[in-house]
């Protein structure tokens, strides 16, 4: 049984996502609270709360300052942020604080996925004091840099959406963002992309520059991670992605999955920036001193990228990448993903105990070459 608050001002809103979350899952407990700044009035002091809703717009306190608060009491839970304002002040704030935005009046499929996300995210193998620190998101920061060249570039009117991908593609945390927020419920897209050229044409220009912008300026503020070790996971996640995508032209999967695959590969270097951030190594390591490199790495990945609600296939894709069935290439992308993260860290050399696992000859050939 999971438990989940709902915080809003609006008594209407409050039974109507009390009336159907009941109806979706009638065997969880669901709490709820008008007031803002006493939000965690109406909770039992021995309750764990796994999903918190909160209005943006209420009396006397944002929403967003609401669930800055709760991550402080409960840094496991799915923070949502519920709005009808989609302009980029309120969009780049929520993004800060929230792992799902929603727009108003919400609609039954948000919420499926929201209570979707807590069963997906609590299968995944982490202890409760691992959830809470990877929950609180306070270590997924891009490199500030990115924000001057994205700048210049837009101050070309001849920039395009296809400009902005060759640099943003070489950083994966901010990919992960701006699909994620392309994806969104609020701006009605009813079909999903990981397009991230459709993604930037989505948000549009000013948008994903000021998205980047907040995300960038919060890491000047920060430092987790020496920028040399993100400079280099950034450009082997790009590398392991540049080949998953020569791996999948050659068996010529359709274009929906040679992107799924690209997406795969660049986003599971995620893991990899948090176990060499300093907190991490401080905290946690000793935790996982007998976990194989790879297979916590793309733990981590999977967690971060189901907690921000990307698909289950592509995070499934991640996470069995690091012990793949070796059968059925053409449609095992977790197999692709491995392959391609193998062949990036040899330098272009596929070991010889990988390529004899294959009975695809036509894999062989290409990462013979």
């Amino acid at each position: 049984m999971f438990n989940v608050l709902f915080v809003d001002d609006d008594s209407f809103m409050l039974r109507a996502l009390l009336r159907l979350a009941k109806r979706l899952r009638p065997d969880w407990q669901f709490w709820t609270e008008q007031d803002g700044l006493n939000w965690a009035k109406s909770i039992a002091n021995d309750v764990n709360v796994d999903l918190i809703i909160c209005d943006y717009l209420m009396p006397d306190v944002n929403g967003d300052t609401v669930l800055v608060e709760a991550s402080k009491h409960y840094p496991q839970a799915i923070r949502a942020l519920l709005t009808g304002d989609t302009t980029e002040e309120v969009v780049c704030k929520a993004g800060k604080t929230a792992h799902f935005v929603l727009s108003k009046p919400f609609n039954e499929q948000d919420i499926v996925q929201l209570l979707t996300s807590v069963e997906r995210v609590h299968k995944l193998p982490f202890s409760h004091d691992i959830r809470a620190m990877l929950g609180a998101s306070a270590l997924l920061l891009p490199q500030p840099d990115i924000v001057q060249r994205v700048r210049k570039m837009l101050q070309n009117d001849q920039s395009e959406a296809a400009d902005i991908v060759d640099l943003i593609a070489h950083d994966p945390l901010i990919t992960a963002k701006l699909l994620q927020l392309a994806n969104s419920a609020f701006l009605g897209f009813s079909r999903t992309t990981l397009s991230i050229e459709e993604a930037i044409k989505r948000l549009g220009m000013d948008l994903t520059s000021a998205i980047i912008s907040s995300i960038a300026i919060e890491q000047s503020l920060t430092s987790i991670i020496d920028k040399s070790a993100q400079i280099r996971i950034n450009e082997h996640a790009y590398q392991r992605a540049l080949n998953a995508q020569k791996i999948a032209n050659v068996l010529c999967l359709q274009k929906s999955k040679q992107e799924e695959l690209f997406i795969a590969a660049l986003m599971s270097s995620i893991g990899e920036l948090i176990v060499s951030s300093r907190i991490w190594q401080n905290m946690f390591a000793a935790q996982f001193a007998d976990w194989p490199p790879q297979k916590l790495i793309v733990a981590i990945s999977a967690y971060l990228l189901t907690l921000w609600g990307y698909s289950e296939s592509l995070c499934h894709t991640i996470l069995s990448s690091a012990e793949p069935e070796f059968s059925d290439t053409e449609h095992n992308l977790a197999l692709l993903l491995f392959l391609a993260w193998y062949v990036t860290e040899h330098h272009g050399i596929m070991p010889e105990e990988i390529l004899d696992k294959l009975s695809d000859d036509q894999i062989k050939a290409l990462l013979l070459k």
